[in-house]
C-alpha cells in the first residue's frame, strides 16, 4: 500500500506523537519503581532481541535464546540464534552505559 507523503500534515501527528511520548515516559517510571522492573527488563532484552531478527524474516524462539544465553542449549545454535545473542548482548550494553 503506497502512502502519498505529500497529503501528510505534520501538525495532525504532532499530538500523537507527544500522547505516545508522555505514555512511554510514564511506562518507563512505573517498570523503573516497580519490585519487579528488573526482570521485566531483562525478559523484554530477550524478547527484542527475538523480534529485531523477526523482522528481518528469522525466526529465533524466546525459549531457545534463553537457553543459549546460559550456555544450556539443547541442540546445536543456529546462525540466527547466534545473531540473536549478539543483539542481547548489545541491548545489554546499552542499558549498562545508559545508567
Amino acid at each position: 500500500m503506497a502512502c502519498d507523503l505529500e497529503k501528510i500534515s505534520i501538525s495532525n501527528l504532532m499530538r500523537p506523537a507527544f500522547d505516545a511520548a508522555v505514555a512511554i515516559t510514564r511506562l518507563d517510571e512505573c517498570i523503573a519503581r516497580s519490585p519487579v522492573g528488573t526482570g521485566f527488563l531483562k525478559r523484554q532484552n530477550f524478547a527484542d532481541a527475538c523480534a529485531s531478527l523477526w523482522i528481518d524474516g528469522e525466526l529465533v524462539q524466546l525459549e531457545d535464546l534463553v537457553l543459549h544465553d546460559a550456555t544450556r542449549d539443547i541442540r546445536a545454535p543456529t546462525h540466527e540464534l547466534t545473531i540473536a545473542r549478539d543483539v542481547l548482548r548489545t541491548r545489554r550494553r546499552g542499558a549498562l552505559s545508559a545508567s
